[in-house]
């Protein structure tokens, strides 16, 4: 009777009391009438503590945060300007926080943001795109661009090239 009363105590009050599953067990040794419990050597093994419930969910949703980036590393020999904070778009992608470094002091850029990394190369009013990936580590993505005439913070694409298209630093 005695374990049958231990079982139910420990059953409510297991996270408060700290009592194990074995404790809980109507097989668990009880102490004798002297007051002392069996020795260690004694007692059975303790079965696997219970699964604990996972928290109820909340309809309150977290944050929203911005994805962190860190801009790639520019050589020396690119003039790289003063980099600021803008407001990017490539493609048909959202506008996103990029890091805008002005290169060459031609009207070249690089624009760093999450997921984006490219690098585009002005000669004669013409822009090539380089997708790049460190320092010295540029891949050219293809297709020439043009300042699109309606937004001039853009650059256009021409229509025979799978390249991101615009490309918007504003």
């Amino acid at each position: 009777m005695r374990s049958i009363i231990l079982a139910a105590a420990c059953t409510a009050a297991l996270a408060i009391t700290g009592c194990s599953q074995a404790e809980s067990s109507v097989d668990a040794p009880t102490a004798d009438a002297s007051g002392t419990a069996p020795t260690k050597g004694s007692a059975p093994e303790p079965a696997a503590k219970p699964a604990v419930a996972p928290p109820a969910p909340t309809s309150a949703k977290p944050p929203a945060q911005t994805a962190a980036y860190t801009p790639v590393p520019i050589s020396a020999e690119d003039n790289p300007g003063r980099a600021r904070q803008i407001r990017c778009q490539v493609g048909s992608d959202p506008e996103t926080n990029c890091t805008f470094t002005p290169l060459f002091g031609d009207g070249s850029f690089q624009l760093d943001g999450p997921d984006i990394a490219y690098r585009m190369v002005i000669s004669d009013g013409e822009g090539g795109l380089f997708a790049v990936f460190g320092p010295e580590d540029r891949v050219p993505v293809g297709g020439t661009y043009r300042r699109d005439a309606r937004d001039g913070a853009c650059w256009i694409a021409n229509e025979s090239t799978p390249a991101p298209s615009p490309i918007c630093a504003r």
